[in-house]
């Protein structure tokens, strides 16, 4: 984690997860107003209780994206797991490799420079890029005929929906795809952010 990002990642790390400023203290043992100090800016763990609080974060995040790589991979839906960073792939549906045969090869490969369209719109839009690596945004829908302008990415209209959520250091974003009307406009269509979405 980096000072500048640490206040924001780790309020919003809590928040998400439902935990308590009491039982990251606990955890660190520190006090709740520690806690209470880094997420509001005012003071910083030292570089041991740092270290410390990554490998919690971590720990367990380590742990989900293993299990959401072997239960994305068994879905007949079309679905995939990307790093935002880069927009690499972490973890491919069976029905995403249906549609488009030999996607799975590229786990671990950054896809960020081939994007096209539609996708472009989160990597491109500097106020909607740094929204989501700040864990504001939770979901992007939007329609696109291709996300990449690679070869097997082949043309068809359908629309995708886009879950970003924080993964220790990085952003995770799951994708799901969908079958849409052929006459639907490619574009953005909607943005949820978190704050939005956890007011209900």
């Amino acid at each position: 984690m980096t000072e500048i990002s640490l206040a924001e990642k780790l309020k919003t790390w809590r928040r998400v997860n439902g935990i308590k400023q009491n039982a990251i203290a606990t955890a660190l043992g520190v006090s709740q107003a520690a806690v209470s100090r880094w997420e509001n800016g005012v003071d910083l763990p030292s570089i041991e209780i740092l270290q410390r609080l990554t490998d919690l974060i971590a720990h367990g995040i380590r742990d989900e994206l293993a299990i959401d790589r072997r239960f994305i991979e068994r879905l007949s839906s079309v679905e995939a797991i990307f790093d935002f960073d880069g927009i690499r792939l972490q973890a491919a549906s069976a029905g995403l490799n249906r549609l488009w045969p030999g996607f799975s090869r590229l786990i671990g490969r950054s896809f960020e420079h081939r994007m096209i369209g539609e996708s472009r719109v989160a990597i491109d839009d500097g106020d909607l890029r740094k929204s989501i690596l700040r864990g504001d945004v939770a979901i992007l829908v939007g329609v696109s005929t291709r996300h990449t302008n690679l070869e097997l990415d082949t043309e068809m209209r359908h629309r995708w929906i886009a879950r970003f959520r924080l993964d220790g250091h990085r952003v995770l974003a799951t994708m799901v795809y969908e079958p849409c009307p052929p006459d639907t406009p490619c574009g953005i269509e909607d943005i949820m952010r978190l704050d939005d979405i956890t007011v209900r």
